[in-house]
């Protein structure tokens, strides 16, 4: 109802929206500077400033002052599988001028959290969040960091002792093989 006892210059409703068929992803500022007066949202590319406003209007009865839309491209990428270069499609965000000033919560802590996640959902997140991190280096350097590499085992310790020790010339290689007679040398 606060829609309505906001004064409208323009008419509306003239866009119906049933059961959408787009994602719409409000997000959080990543700076701590930015108004309250203003939320970003993350939309599909066919979308126009009408149809946000028509959107946030009748689903949520939120009143704006104004829509701002900037289309980011997304950089080059190698595909892992393919290895081609290629442009991920890009990401439209708009940001929205609000009636009323939005204050975001504060993010819930990690004991906070365990109210409603059990420590099966936490072990997803992390592994989720080091995947993440995982593909951010494939994309950075090009080259996929094996897990294994990453944990040094005393195995990878031992045969890394024994590398060094042969290319210094420390000890000698040798197989303990006996040779086949006719591989002697001559």
């Amino acid at each position: 109802m606060a829609a309505k006892a906001a004064s409208k210059p323009f008419k509306t409703g003239f866009k119906q929206v049933y059961l959408p068929d787009h994602v719409i992803t409000f997000c959080r500022p990543t700076r701590q500077a930015t108004l309250p007066q203003f939320a970003t949202f993350k939309v599909p590319l066919h979308f126009n400033k009408l149809d946000m406003r028509d959107y946030l209007l009748h689903a949520y009865s939120v009143a704006t002052l104004g829509v701002r839309s900037a289309v980011m491209r997304q950089p080059v990428a190698r595909n892992p599988v393919t290895r081609r270069v290629q442009r991920p499609p890009a990401i439209k965000y708009m940001t929205v001028e609000l009636h009323k000033p939005f204050v975001w919560p504060k993010e819930p802590s990690k004991e906070e959290r365990k109210e409603w996640h059990d420590d099966q959902t936490e072990k997803r997140v992390e592994l989720q969040s080091k995947q993440d991190q995982q593909m951010k280096n494939y994309q950075l350097y090009g080259k996929l960091v094996d897990p294994a590499v990453e944990k040094r085992t005393a195995d990878r310790t031992a045969l890394s002792k024994q590398a060094k020790d042969l290319v210094s010339g420390a000890t000698k290689w040798d197989n303990r093989r006996e040779l086949d007679p006719k591989w002697t040398e001559s």
